[in-house]
């Protein structure tokens, strides 16, 4: 999914948030679009069910009319948010909800739009126009123009919609149609990591999430998170964490 500039995105409202301790994300069902530029701390809230993590120098667009969900924070985030109107699209020309920006590139447009913002007698014209060279830069500097990038990308995206269920390398080589070696290297230059280990990683940040804040058993976990093998579940929970899960439900 890609925010698309065909209408142009719409301007509604910006700011800082600053989070305080045991504060977490809102829950809500927003009407509006939020594009959320990470400069401090660590993030994260659930989406339709799906758990996202950023970290600072990631930027991440939150579509209208999904429900997102608080979760515990363990380090405090800032960030520049946007609340804005758009459309959203399959076509690989527009923006992609997620990736990396360079904050000294786009500082000063974040500066000039919210003391645009805090005025009496703001600008309209002002505040869609620094909103949109914000968007400008994120699309710049966005991988989706490197074919190698958008690959990984795409390959990213797939793990993160079918992380509960049984994905191996060879089935996301035989869907993007590229050998496992290509897939392996592409992603690894991009992310710094495998797709297996990228995959285990996200599987047990929703796993930890679930034993902290539900009350299903560790073994309806394992399930959850897609392992049908509880050892190998308990064994990449404990190298993960240092402590096992039993003992993080118990907690």
């Amino acid at each position: 999914m890609f925010l698309d500039f065909t209408p142009s995105p719409s301007f509604i409202f910006c700011g800082t948030k600053v989070f305080v301790p045991n504060e977490k994300h809102v829950t809500r069902r927003f009407n509006r679009s939020v594009l959320i530029l990470m400069a401090e701390g660590e993030l994260k809230f659930l989406e339709d069910g799906k758990l996202i993590t950023l970290t600072p120098g990631e930027y991440y667009i939150q579509r209208d009319g999904l429900l997102q969900q608080g979760v515990g924070l363990s380090s405090l985030p800032v960030y520049f948010f946007i609340e804005f109107s758009a459309t959203y699209s399959e076509s690989q020309s527009g923006l992609p909800l997620r990736g990396r920006f360079d904050h000294k590139k786009v500082a000063s447009f974040m500066e000039s739009c919210e003391s645009q913002f805090v005025k009496k007698n703001s600008n309209a014209f002002k505040l869609n126009s620094y909103m949109l060279r914000i968007f400008s830069e994120l699309l710049e500097s966005t991988p989706a123009s490197n074919e190698n990038n958008t690959l990984a990308e795409r390959v990213r995206n797939f793990i993160d919609s079918q992380y509960n269920s049984q994905v191996s390398l060879s089935d996301i080589a035989k869907k993007f149609g590229y050998t496992e070696e290509y897939i392996l290297r592409i992603f690894k230059k991009h992310y710094g990591t495998s797709p297996h280990q990228y995959l285990i990683k996200l599987r047990m940040e929703h796993a930890m999430w679930l034993l902290e804040n539900t009350d299903i058993s560790v073994e309806q976990t394992a399930l959850s998170v897609g392992y049908t093998d509880f050892s190998a579940f308990y064994r990449s929970f404990k190298k993960t964490y240092g402590t096992s899960p039993g003992v993080m439900k118990k907690k």
